[in-house]
């Protein structure tokens, strides 16, 4: 165990920071749920074009409850319970610990709360919209997303390590329990065409999201670009 933790550590120093200021603005700026705004109204879009407004709310009811269990484990019960210091707040690294705008975060870090989130986030739709581009840019977003709390060292790789696997974990359950209530109001019958996705979802709403999901890369990285100038 001690050499795994003295791993972690070590792993976790390697991932921390950088000598650029472009990577600092860019990481403080893509860890803010904020700045993925853009991307959560074109989800909204596309979840309520192709689905009952009755559909439509059932999904975003099991996301949001998703969302509330897997903060709640996180924050409510595995971070006190466990009580693993953020590496910005362990005395044994935190003053080798490169921060970004003095950012420290809580005093607990484990598990990641981000990482957990969005990969649940993210695992819960590429179930929902069935489509392999969508899924493998869901997946980049949560990667990108958890890599700033590495960069940032408010979390250890143990921590997101295990936030990822909780986000599947979550992700996949929940979907099951949105399938269950659906079958519940209606039969969705599997579609075969060119123009949908096996779930009912138009192929070209599915695109329309990934561009706006690159355009807010572009956004948030302009931003970051201008953030030291402004």
């Amino acid at each position: 165990m001690h050499d795994l933790l003295q791993f972690d550590q070590q792993a976790t120093l390697a991932l921390n920071g950088s000598q650029s200021l472009f990577l600092d603005n860019l990481m403080i700026t893509v860890t803010n749920t904020f700045a993925w705004s853009l991307l959560i109204i074109m989800l909204l879009y596309v979840i309520f074009k192709n689905n009952s407004w009755k559909e439509g709310l059932c999904i975003l009811l099991c996301i949001g409850l998703m969302i509330f269990v897997t903060d709640r484990l996180c924050s409510g019960w595995c971070k006190p319970t466990v009580a693993r210091w953020r590496p910005t707040r362990d005395p044994e690294i935190m003053y080798l610990i490169d921060t970004v705008l003095n950012y420290r975060g809580g005093r607990f870090g484990f598990f990641s709360g981000h990482a957990s989130n969005t990969f649940c986030v993210a695992t819960f739709l590429a179930w929902l919209f069935r489509s392999p581009r969508m899924t493998a840019v869901l997946y980049f977003w949560s990667a990108t997303t958890t890599f700033t709390r590495l960069y940032l060292g408010v979390h250890y790789l143990g921590d997101v390590t295990v936030g990822l696997l909780v986000g599947l974990t979550t992700g996949t359950l929940f979907y099951a329990l949105y399938y269950h209530l659906r079958k519940r109001f209606s039969n969705p019958i599997p579609l075969i065409s060119s123009q949908f996705t096996s779930t009912g979802y138009l192929r070209s709403d599915i695109n329309s999201f990934i561009t706006v999901v690159f355009l807010n890369y572009i956004l948030v990285t302009t931003f970051s670009l201008t953030r030291g100038i402004i």
